[in-house]
């Protein structure tokens, strides 16, 4: 019995390391697609929980705060790949991970969006999605909420009249 514990334990760290490998390569991908010009990085969290066994309170911010610099308005993205659908349904979140994202954009007063690729490469996804926080209401979404969403995944972000697109 302690082998079979000890190497299902093995199994969850690869697919955990996997996973953040995914999440880290959808995160740089996404952020390329930022152009330099009219936007900077204020900040870029860098979960540091993976490095150490202590909570980190920076680690439930979003992955991203942005400031587009024509304007100097300022806005989070949160990054999520996702390989498929889960159930017919995009689960995006946990309800405890969402109720964070919600109270930080309430007490930060900023705009905050939700980015998604979905199925291909973390750094490359067949799919992407731009849903605002407002609209992403439910940790698990169904197609007739993010679809509305959909955009070209190597398409340039763009903002517009508080609208990230």
């Amino acid at each position: 019995m302690g082998l079979f514990r000890k190497l299902r334990k093995v199994i969850e760290v690869i697919f955990e390391n996997e996973s953040e490998q995914k999440g880290d390569d959808f995160e740089k991908y996404v952020v390329d697609l930022f152009d330099e010009k009219y936007f900077s990085i204020v900040q870029w969290t860098t979960d540091m929980a993976r490095k150490h066994t202590r909570f980190v309170e920076s680690d439930c911010d979003p992955d991203l705060i942005l400031r587009y610099r024509p304007t100097n308005e300022i806005f989070c993205v949160e990054c999520k790949f996702r390989s498929g659908l889960f159930e017919g349904k995009l689960q995006w979140s946990d309800p405890q991970q969402l109720k964070r994202y919600q109270r930080f954009a309430r007490e930060k007063k900023l705009p905050f969006f939700v980015v998604i690729g979905l199925g291909g490469d973390s750094s490359y996804p067949e799919r992407m999605f731009c849903i605002p926080l407002k609209e992403a209401k439910y940790p698990a979404l169904y197609p007739s909420i993010f679809e509305k969403f959909e955009r070209k995944p190597e398409k340039s972000f763009f903002w517009k009249n508080g609208i990230l697109n």
